[in-house]
C-alpha cells in the first residue's frame, strides 16, 4: 500500500506501508504519465516539449496520485497499481540454459498437426525455442516446401542469397561445405550478415543414410561457463573484431561482429561462431595471441560432451533453433545414401510476437 508522497527537488519519494521507497524523476512522470498513450500504446507527447526543469505545483494522494504541473497546469493520474509496478526491476526473461544432462534423453519435440490447431501446444512449442533456444517440431509433411507450414504457424521467411529455400544435401560442385557429407562442427550460420539470421529452421525430407546425427549446443551456456573459468579469455573474444565473410559468383557478405556478444547490461546476447567464414584477424601479436588461446578454449568446450547433444532427425521432423544462442551440427555420413534436407531463415521477433501475443490470451 502506498502511504506517502514527498516531493523532493528533482523528484517524488513515494513511500509504501513496508517501508520501502522509490523516487521518480519529475520528467519521467511526465513523459510516462498515463493520458500521454494511445490506446494501441503508443506515446502522445513529445518527451522534447518536456522542460527538463519541469516541477509539480500540487501533489495530492489519494485513490490515485495526482499531479498539477506547474509549467502549464496540466494534471496527471497514476493509480497505486501503475506506481507499484513501476517502482519494480524491470523484469528480465532468463533462458534456460542447458547442459548435454538436461537434455540429452529429452529434446524438446512437439507434433505439427497439434500446433496448427492447438493454441496451448503452439504456445509450448514457441516457448521451447525462447527458453531453451531450439525445438523439434514431428509429422511434417515431406513435400517441397513444406517448411513454410511450419513458419506460417508465428512469422514470416527472411529471404537470403540461398532463396527463400535452400536445400541440404551432397552436390558434386557444393557453394558450401554444408552441401556435402562431412562432419560439420558445431556453428552459427552467416555471421557474414548484417543483420545475423536470428532463427533458422531445418526440415527432413528424407534420411536414410548412415551417420548424419544432428548436434547441438547451447552457446549462452557454454559462453556463461567460460566468462566465470576464464575471464581473461571471455574478455577477448567479448572485444575482439572479428570479420566474416562469404563469396560466391552471385555474392559477397561481409560483416565485424565479437565472438560472443554481450547486451549494454554485460548479459550475453550472442554467438557469432563460424570457423569456415572467418577471414584473417587484424588484431596485434599480443592480442593476437591472446584470441587464439581462448578461441581454442572456447571451441573445445562447444564440442565437450558436457554440453553437445546429439541425435536423429527422421523424415517429418524439422528443427527450429535461436541461430544467435544454439550452436548447430552434424556428424558426417555416407553419400550413397538419401538424406535431403531443406532450410530456410526467419527471425525471433516474430516468434516471440506471436509467443506473447499467446500468452496474453491464454
Amino acid at each position: 500500500m502506498l502511504t506517502q508522497a514527498t516531493p523532493r527537488e528533482t523528484a517524488l519519494s513515494l513511500t509504501w506501508d513496508d517501508g520501502r521507497t522509490h523516487d521518480f524523476h519529475y520528467v519521467w512522470l511526465r513523459d510516462n504519465a498515463p493520458e500521454n498513450r494511445h490506446e494501441n500504446g503508443q506515446k502522445l507527447i513529445d518527451t522534447l516539449d518536456i522542460p527538463l526543469d519541469i516541477k509539480p505545483a500540487q501533489v495530492t494522494l489519494g485513490d490515485a496520485l495526482q499531479i498539477t504541473w506547474a509549467n502549464d497546469g496540466h494534471v496527471s493520474t497514476y493509480s497505486r497499481a501503475w506506481l507499484q509496478q513501476h517502482s519494480q526491476p524491470t523484469p528480465h526473461v532468463t533462458q534456460r540454459r542447458w547442459l548435454a544432462a538436461h537434455l540429452k534423453d529429452n529434446v524438446p519435440s512437439f507434433d505439427f498437426a497439434a500446433c496448427e490447431k492447438d493454441a496451448g501446444a503452439l504456445r509450448g512449442m514457441l516457448q521451447a525455442v525462447r527458453d531453451l533456444g531450439f525445438s523439434v517440431v514431428t509429422g511434417v509433411p515431406t513435400d517441397e516446401a513444406a517448411l513454410f507450414k511450419v513458419i506460417d504457424l508465428f512469422g514470416y521467411v527472411r529471404e537470403t542469397n540461398y532463396g527463400r529455400l535452400f536445400d541440404v544435401r551432397v552436390e558434386s560442385n557444393p557453394t558450401n561445405l554444408a552441401f556435402t557429407s562431412r562432419t560439420l562442427g558445431g556453428h552459427t550460420d552467416n555471421p557474414y550478415r548484417r543483420p545475423t539470421p536470428t532463427l533458422q529452421l531445418l526440415h527432413v525430407l528424407a534420411n536414410s543414410a548412415a551417420g548424419g546425427e544432428s548436434t547441438m549446443v547451447d552457446g549462452f551456456r557454454v559462453a556463461a561457463d567460460f566468462r566465470a573459468q576464464y575471464p581473461d579469455d571471455f574478455e577477448i573474444l567479448n572485444t575482439a573484431p572479428v570479420r566474416f565473410r562469404f563469396q560466391s559468383d552471385h555474392a559477397d557478405l561481409s560483416n565485424v561482429v565479437t565472438i560472443i556478444g554481450t547486451d549494454p547490461l554485460g548479459e550475453i546476447n550472442a554467438i557469432h561462431f563460424n570457423n569456415r567464414s572467418m577471414q584473417a584477424l587484424n588484431l596485434s601479436v599480443i592480442d593476437t595471441e591472446r584470441f587464439y588461446r581462448a578461441y581454442h578454449r572456447f571451441g573445445a568446450a562447444l564440442e565437450d560432451p558436457h554440453y553437445r547433444i546429439m541425435f536423429k532427425l527422421n523424415a517429418g521432423d524439422a528443427m527450429l533453433f535461436d541461430n544467435t544462442r544454439v550452436l548447430h551440427g552434424r556428424i558426417g555420413y555416407r553419400s550413397t545414401g538419401n538424406r535431403h534436407l531443406q532450410g530456410c531463415y526467419a527471425d525471433m521477433d516474430s516468434l516471440r510476437s506471436k509467443l506473447a501475443v499467446l500468452e496474453r490470451n491464454a
